[in-house]
Order: structure tokens, then sequence, then C-alpha cells
């Protein structure tokens, strides 16, 4: 894949539903035959929705567009040129058939997938990266402004909580018996371990990467894996793009849930993904990756969790961009592609 630089951020598009296929690219191994349909938010402020079994693309539009690395994360400004936030959808998860989704600008969205009702349920934190169903039957939305994983009681379409954990939080998993959450946290590339009892962190893991991203427990609870892009190095002077350069190695990142330690790493440097969510087939066999690719596209790779080989790519943004006519003009014509979530019922 060809680089076109760093900095990207949202996509422009119309109003109007687009209707094309998917890409997939057999590598490795056997691709699996998946059925499903996986929802993949984007900072051009829409849902990308991939069925799995045919390869379709089509899309949800639930805001307008947002850049993660527009105004501030943790106190950095990553982009001085880049204007604040104001949209982009960043994470999502599935609550019967309604969508909730979490916004860059802090805001949480309802989409009815039956109805096509969209409902805005007013500001929760300050900007989102994932939102992940939890203990409770409660949403766990992490942000990346502030440090704080966000509670939100979908019963009542209402925030219950707020957490602090980090600087600038991403993903977050829990263990078997929810005794242990495991927090990313993107600039300080760590994980935090919290008691979950008392929401206090008891203890982090170091050296996960230098910018990471969102995380998911695998369904055994064995295993959380974190996607570590490694797009900057965060110096005292500030974030260093390493992908300019061609720098930095991206990977997936995947800690022992019972050692609380870095168990092993899967490199996609040389498959020029840029990794950034996840979510697991329900057997626990495979594992589908959201990446960026700083170029024309963000993909989807297909992974086998047990040989850590990537069996396939999936174009999720060229597609449907090419047979539109759509041009993304926007830094540096690179669409971002970010949370993933899989209606596997469908």
């Amino acid at each position: 894949m060809k680089k076109q630089g760093f900095y990207a951020s949202v996509v422009t598009m119309a109003a109007s539903a687009v209707l094309c296929a998917g890409v997939a690219v057999s590598a490795a191994g056997e691709m699996p035959k998946l059925k499903g349909t996986a929802y993949i938010a984007g900072h051009g402020g829409h849902l990308a929705v991939l069925n799995l079994a045919s390869g379709d693309l089509d899309r949800i539009v639930v805001t307008g567009a947002g850049g993660e690395i527009a105004g501030q994360i943790a106190g950095l400004t990553l982009d001085p040129s880049a204007k604040e936030a104001g949209g982009g959808t960043h994470g999502q998860a599935l609550v019967g058939r309604n969508l909730y989704v979490g916004l860059l600008n802090g805001k949480m969205m309802k989409y009815n997938l039956d109805t096509a009702e969209l409902k805005d349920l007013g500001q929760v934190g300050k900007k989102f990266c994932g939102t992940v169903m939890g203990p409770g039957g409660n949403l766990y939305c992490e942000d990346m402004a502030d440090g704080h994983v966000y509670v939100f009681d979908p019963s009542k379409d209402k925030a219950a909580d707020s957490i602090p954990v980090g600087m600038a939080v991403c993903g977050i998993g829990f263990d078997k018996g929810d005794k242990h959450a495991f927090v990313s946290d993107m600039v300080q590339g760590k994980v935090f371990v919290l008691d979950w009892s008392t929401k206090k962190v008891i203890k982090d893991i170091p050296g996960v990467g230098t910018f990471i991203h969102q995380g998911r427990m695998n369904p055994a609870k064995t295993e959380f894996w974190v996607t570590a892009a490694n797009e900057f190095t965060v110096e005292a002077t500030g974030p260093v793009p390493n992908s300019v350069a061609g720098k930095g190695k991206a990977e997936v990142v995947i800690i022992d849930v019972e050692k609380q330690e870095i168990k092993s790493r899967i490199d996609l440097t040389e498959d020029g993904a840029f990794s950034h969510d996840l979510a697991f087939t329900p057997d626990g066999k495979y594992a589908l990756v959201t990446c960026r690719t700083y170029a024309n596209d963000s993909v989807m790779l297909t992974i086998d969790t047990a040989s850590h080989e990537v069996l396939g790519e999936t174009s999720l943004c060229l597609a449907c961009h090419e047979a539109a006519g759509i041009q993304v003009t926007i830094d540096q014509g690179s669409p971002l592609l970010c949370g993933i979530e899989v209606d596997w019922a469908k």
C-alpha cells in the first residue's frame, strides 16, 4: 500500500446511501466463511456497513465529519492546523436493534436498525474513542481528551458515571467475573489494570507501543488484544509522526490476562496496515481488525487467532468512493475508519 503522508482525518460524502462491493484478497491461509454484519465507525461521520458473507458495503450517516487529531488529546496539540472536532463517529455498541454511537465531540447518538431513527442523546464526555458493552449492561466509552471511562446506561439513555484512568484512553476489556478491567492509554502506550470492585488502577503494563488505540478481550477472556498502530512517538517536545519517515512498527499486541503481561505481538508493518480496533468471531478463532492505510483506503484484516496469520484484506472505503465518484479532499485524501461492532445474528 502506498502511503500518502500521516495527517489524515475526515471524508466529506453525499447524504445518499451507497452500495458497493468490498474487495477481499486471500493472503496466507484460507479465508473463513463468515456470516454477519459489521458496522465500522469513520471520521466522515458515517458507519461503513459490511455484509461479511457477500462483501457488499453500505453506510449509515450519523453526523458530520470530525478528526481525532483535531484539538487536544491529553493536553497535547497533535496538529495545530486541524480544526476542533465537531463530529465524526469513533466507536459503537449494539444493544438489541439499537446502535449506540460515540462521537469525537463526546456526544452519544442512538440509531435504530429497523426504523432508521436517529436520536441525539446529548453530551456525555469530551472526545470518545471506543464504546464497549460491559458489566451491568452498561456501555463504557473511553475518552481521549481527559482519560476518563464514561459509563452510559442504555436502559435510561443517559450517562451513569465517570471513572478517571489515564491521559487519553481508547479501549477497555473485562476478564472472567468482571474482576479486572484492562484499559489502553493512547499517548502513554500502556495498558492499565483496574480492580473493578473499586474502579482503581492496581497495575500498568508498559511497553505496549508508542501510540496505541482500542483493545478487545477475546471470547475466552484469556487474552486482551490491543491495536498498536504506533503512528506517533510522544516526546518531551510533543508527538512526532512516525509514519511520515517510515518509522514505527504497526502491530497488534496480545496481553495475557491471567499474568497481566505482554504475551506476543503480530507485526502488520509489511501489510501497510495501522490497526485501530478489532472484533472477534464468537468462537474466538478469528479477529477482524480495522486498519488505516494513510493512503486512499481503510481496510479490515482477517487474522487467525491461533497462528496469527493474516488471511485476507477487505477494502472498506475505496470501493464505495470510486463507485460513487467521491473524492476525499481533506487531510491528504485519506479516509480513516475506527471502531468495529459486528452483529453475528444477521
